[in-house]
């Protein structure tokens, strides 16, 4: 049964369990019965009938080596049924590799692998054939170190067309670096593939190192990797003072964590050589005599409601997140914003984030008081006025100052003009507001105004093309006037984000892996710190105005978390909307200084950018991480192009000419 009602927490509220208990390690029907009695909801059992079964490969040999297909509905081994290498497949892989090496790649080594592969492969064809939720091998158990892991992915490249429905979970110690090393060499051999999966590993050797103040949250990055669940040994549990199982409190962090990114949870008795741990069980716990059942039930029943109570003690969901989720991971295109005239549920999404507008009401409301005397009638032009809402806020914002003030709503969208006219008819505005139609690098307008207010930025601070539609404007400014926003920076970081990556790499085309993507990223990681782009300053007062960029960044040792996987770059932006003797005012989506709403909640106007790359690169601890990105303009659009020129695992231009992605003028 699932570990809750919640639904925000998507597959993380079911289950599963991995029991090395007797008599039932052999039955798939009778483990399944099992775990359902106890509360799981899936459950992992081996793949072969005897788990320490011959290497002999014969596809076809005298007794069946597996269990039939129809001890289960296809429904119930799609959905509850995780099945595992065998003993024999993983326990003697070392041994195989060792006999192969002994003999200098001789007849009988090549003959040992072939056995060993040839078994293999026939266990991926028996979980793809009775269509299992996943196969689950152990990179730790079966050793599996350069060559022997180029024979893996081998054998996973020539099955995976086959595993369709069934997905690939290697499982990996969370803590090791050794284990990270593999699966990344794994995923790099199979090319990224979209169905393999890792299965985190957490036992007692875990307690010390994960969430741990001294190792910090360097496991983190398996929360950017493709990660299909974390399996949870029960030696990583200690005893509470009435002898119950817990968890220690960093790993507690962990579990919650992993919840809240969709991961779900495999309680396993058995150890790396598949070995059964002793469990604590209701009999065992003074006073706790009449839960027999429980025991008798499942021997990990306790430890289903320790995860239970953990998975209760997540955080709800705030109304933001809950209106964030559909957007989750989700790759958007940038808008279009002079080429394509908005629709109205985008200016309706927009004008909910009303942490923006109150940073907007702020800013004009010290320029107001800076510029415009009391008994003066000051001036502000909203640029890109859409349907209004930097009008409303600049209005409110008079009102707060004390100020009079005369509105000028200058939009270049027809559809929006006129629920601007509404908006002025409706609420009696005539004398205060006045729309211009039009563009406003080109509308002929006489006016000269203390205030230009835009919300113009893009989640790279640029990338809607605010400088060129700033630049256009400025000459309605008074000399003493002063532009909302005054200046904006773009920052940039590596992040691990395979999900973004695979969501890009599935169009299958060169142009899907060289756009820049809007998203609210939630599987990632950032390997290094944000590190500042380029910058840029309204009004621009340069004899020869320049909107094209060049920056190169380096992120050092120091600065980056190795060894980890990047796929791509996370972009942001923090822009000053005003600085004055009444005010200091800043609008921003940097991980560090995010903007907060009234209620502590984060602005949601703006989610980051996503730079892909064409190729993942695994950075190691001494690797210097080295990002070049440009910003190209000409007469008709503009565009970025990025390299990443060390490590050298992905040296290729991306974008370039704007071949693959642009914004026209």
């Amino acid at each position: 049964m699932p570990l809750g009602k919640r639904q925000d927490l998507g597959d993380a509220a079911y289950a599963g369990c991995e029991s090395a208990a007797a008599g039932v390690r052999d039955d798939p029907a009778e483990a399944l019965a099992r775990a359902h009695a106890g509360g799981f909801d899936f459950v992992v059992v081996p793949c072969a009938r005897d788990e320490c079964a011959a290497l002999d490969g014969d596809a076809y040999p005298t007794t069946p080596f597996a269990h039939s297909d129809t001890v289960l509905s296809s429904e119930e081994w799609s959905t509850r049924v995780v099945l595992r290498a065998s003993t024999t497949i993983e326990g003697e892989a070392r041994a195989v590799e060792e006999a192969a090496a002994a003999e200098e790649n001789g007849a009988d080594g090549e003959a040992a692998r072939a056995k060993w592969t040839a078994a293999l492969a026939r266990e991926l064809r028996w979980a793809a054939h009775v269509g299992a939720h996943a196969y689950t091998l152990s990179l730790t158990a079966i050793g599996c170190q350069g060559y022997d892991a180029v024979l893996l992915s081998q054998v996973l490249s020539e099955n995976l067309p086959g595993l369709t429905h069934t997905k690939t979970w290697l499982r990996v110690r969370a803590e090791d670096e050794s284990d990270y090393a593999t699966w990344t060499s794994v995923c790099a051999a199979l090319g990224h593939h979209s169905n393999v999966y890792a299965l985190i590993d957490v036992s007692a050797s875990a307690k010390n190192h994960l969430g741990s103040p001294l190792e910090g949250d360097r496991w983190r990055k398996w929360l950017g990797e493709r990660v299909g669940a974390c399996a949870l040994r029960i030696d990583a549990f200690s005893r509470n003072a009435r002898g119950f199982p817990v968890l220690p409190k960093n790993l507690q962090r962990v579990v919650r964590e992993l919840f809240k990114h969709n991961i779900q949870i495999v309680i396993s008795d058995r150890d790396e050589r598949g070995n059964r741990i002793d469990a604590i069980k209701p009999g065992d716990i003074e006073g706790d005599e009449d839960r027999m059942d429980v025991d008798a039930a499942h021997p990990l029943r306790l430890y289903w409601e320790y995860i239970v109570h953990l998975f209760r003690g997540v955080e709800e969901a705030t109304e933001q997140e809950l209106l964030e989720m559909p957007y989750r991971d989700y790759l958007q295109a940038p808008l279009q914003p002079l080429m394509d005239n908005l629709e109205s549920v985008t200016y309706e999404t927009f004008e909910k984030d009303a942490s923006k507008y109150i940073q907007y009401e702020e800013a004009v409301r010290c320029a107001l008081l800076d510029l415009v005397n009391e008994d003066e009638e000051g001036s502000v032009m909203v640029v890109g006025a859409g349907r209004g809402p930097l009008v409303r806020a600049s209005l409110r914002a008079a009102e707060r100052a004390q100020r009079r003030i005369k509105v000028y709503a200058v939009e270049k969208n027809p559809n929006a003009v006129v629920t601007l006219q509404h908006l002025v008819v409706r609420e009696g505005l005539q004398d205060k507001v006045q729309i211009f139609p039009g563009d406003m690098r080109t509308c002929a307008l006489d006016l000269n105004v203390d205030i230009l207010v835009s919300e113009l930025l893009g989640s790279f601070g640029d990338n809607e093309l605010s400088p060129e539609c700033l630049d256009g404007a400025q000459r309605f400014l008074k000399p003493t006037g002063v532009s909302v926003p005054r200046s904006y920076e773009s920052f940039v970081a590596p992040i691990t984000a395979a999900k973004l990556y695979n969501a890009a790499k599935a169009q299958n085309d060169l142009k899907s892996l060289e756009t820049p993507y809007v998203v609210k990223m939630h599987r990632f990681y950032r390997v290094g710190k944000p590190r500042r782009v380029w910058e840029f300053v309204h009004p621009n007062n340069a004899k020869v105005i320049n909107n094209e960029r060049c920056t190169r960044i380096l992120w050092r040792e120091e600065e980056a978390v190795g060894p980890a996987t990047i796929h791509g770059f996370a972009g942001y932006f923090d822009a000053l909307l005003y600085d004055g003797s009444s005010g200091h005012v800043r609008c921003s989506i940097h991980p560090e200084n995010h903007t907060l709403g009234p209620s502590g909640e984060l602005m949601f106007s703006w989610f980051p950018i996503y730079f892909p790359i064409r190729a993942p690169i695994v950075v190691n601890k001494d690797d210097v991480v080295d990002f070049t990105i440009w910003r190209k303009v000409d007469g008709y659009k503009m565009w970025y192009e990025w390299v990443v020129s060390s490590p050298r695992q992905c040296n290729m231009i991306h974008n370039p000419n704007g071949r693959s992605y642009w914004i026209g003028l």
